[in-house]
Formats: structure tokens, sequence, C-alpha cells
């Protein structure tokens, strides 16, 4: 096995190196005198100094020095300090440097919760929102005295809505049935819903109203129409026994999704308080509860 060969320590380096720059000097020194004391018989003009190749060789000679010396930092491998190293130790009697380490620390992320809520995507984040604003609207309904049912669950982000904030109960339903008190009609052709008498009545979309019948005619009693186009296709929504004097709209008013236009009454053909709410598509009305079912 060849034997491993021997780099010179930095004393030695050092050593070398201000030698070289000596030489250098003297050179120059003797360069100097010799251009300063002309011949007086020479012929011809005196000679001009040529560049010396002594800079060249000392600055070739200054970076292998470096180079040399860069590579007394070195470790060899298992971690073990390099003959080199110990040279170095051994004759200035400090540590050579050690090469520089990168160190990077292994940390546990929580974690997070987007908003509060321990939602993953946004479907469940939106859902999450949605629940909570129910919620919020549960408590203000309750604290405004409605009558609340889980009938359904009104989505407040949505372009169609139910006329209430929150469920209420529902005392009939659209089509056939039995005549109420003997006064109703056999076919209805809207939802009753009942959360109180004076609850405030709300838009279920935005639209234009066309109709605001103020006093108590039979029938619908006092009510509001409201013209919308759902869908890219002319809807009306009609909100009837409203509370005699609670309309709070106009004719030609536009109105948003939510919007409070009226409180629930006793007025018309009626046998207690309660919101008449008839969809119409065009002229026909259809099933209040599964059309806003299908679009809230």
């Amino acid at each position: 096995m060849p034997d491993t060969p021997v780099l010179p320590t930095r004393r030695s380096l050092r050593e070398q190196e201000r030698r070289a720059l000596a030489r250098v000097r003297e050179s120059r020194t003797g360069s100097a005198a010799a251009m300063a004391v002309p011949r007086p018989d020479a012929a011809g003009p005196a000679p001009t100094a040529r560049p010396s190749r002594v800079r060249s060789t000392v600055a070739l000679s200054f970076a292998a020095l470096l180079a040399a010396a860069t590579s007394l930092s070195t470790v060899a491998p298992g971690g073990s300090l390099s003959s080199v190293q110990a040279d170095a130790i051994g004759a200035t009697g400090e540590p050579a440097p050690t090469p520089q380490e990168l160190l990077t620390a292994s940390v546990d992320v929580p974690a997070v919760s987007r908003d509060g809520y321990g939602a993953t995507t946004p479907e469940q984040l939106a859902q999450a929102r949605a629940e909570e604003r129910a919620a919020v609207a549960a408590e203000k309904a309750a604290a405004a005295g409605y009558r609340t049912a889980s009938t359904y669950t009104n989505n407040t982000d949505s372009a169609v809505q139910w006329p209430f904030p929150v469920g209420v109960p529902i005392s009939s339903r659209f089509g056939p049935r039995s005549s109420p008190g003997g006064i109703g009609s056999t076919n209805h052709k809207g939802v009753d819903f009942t959360p109180g008498q004076g609850t405030p009545i709300n838009a279920i979309a935005a639209g234009v109203v066309s109709h605001v019948q103020q006093s108590d005619a039979g029938g619908l009693g006092v009510y509001v129409v409201i013209d919308h186009v759902i869908d890219g296709q002319a809807v009306s929504s009609w909100y009837g026994h409203m509370l005699t004097g609670s309309p709070l709209v106009s004719e030609g008013q536009p109105v948003l999704v939510g919007q409070p236009i009226g409180s629930v009454g006793n007025t018309g053909t009626s046998t207690g308080a309660h919101l008449h709410l008839e969809i119409h598509e065009g002229s026909t009305p259809v099933d209040p509860y599964a059309w806003l079912l299908a679009r809230n």
C-alpha cells in the first residue's frame, strides 16, 4: 500500500511565502539599481525595462499556497482528523477550522383549523358555515318569538330562499285537501306557514313588486306579488293573508332576496294567522315547498 503523501503545514507554507516575497523584493532592488546608472559609452537609446516574469510566478505560487492552506480544513472519511490537520495542530497549537454544517430541526406542525372549523374541503367548509348561520338565525328567531319546526333549513347564501330564515310549522300543503273550517279551498294552490302573527315575511328571491293589496277584500286579504326571473324563467311569488298595514313595499319597487316585505296576519278568507305562499311559473301555480327545496 503506498505511503500517504505528507502535505506542508501552515507554518511551512507561510515560511515559503515569506521567502518568495523576499526574493521578489531583492530582484526588484537589483533591477532598479542597474537601470539608475546608464553606461556613458553605450551606443543607441537606453534599454527599456522589460516586464518581469517574477510577478506571474509569485502570483501562481501564492494561489497554490492558498489552495493548499484551504485543504487543511478537510476531514478524512469516518469523521477523524486527517494527517494534514494533525500536523497543523501540532505546528500552530490551534485546531484547524471545521467545515460548515447545515443543521435542520424536525418540527411537528399542528393541524390547522380553517376559520375555526374542522373542515378539510371547500364543500365541508361551506356546509359548516351554513350550519353556523342557521344556528344563529334560529337563536334570533327564538328571541323574536318565532314558532319554529324542522320543516326545512334555509341556506342564506342561495339566490332563492325560504320566506322565513328558519324552519317554521306548516299547517297545509299544496294540492287537494279538505276545506279548512268549511270556508277554505279544496284545491290548495300554495303552502301555509304558521310561525305566529306579526312574524316578518321575507322575499324568496330578488325581483320587482308587481302588486300590493293594502286592504282586506276577502280571498287572500292583504297580499303582495313579486315578479322574478329565475333560471331564465318568469316566476312570481304571492304572499297572502298579511297583517293589515304591514306591507313594506310598493308597486314597481325592486327587492332583494331575504328582504322583509310585510308580516304574517289573518286577513281575507282565513281561519288563523298564517302566510299563504304561492309560486307561479308563468300563470301556473306549482308546489312551493318542492320548488324552494330544489333551489335553496
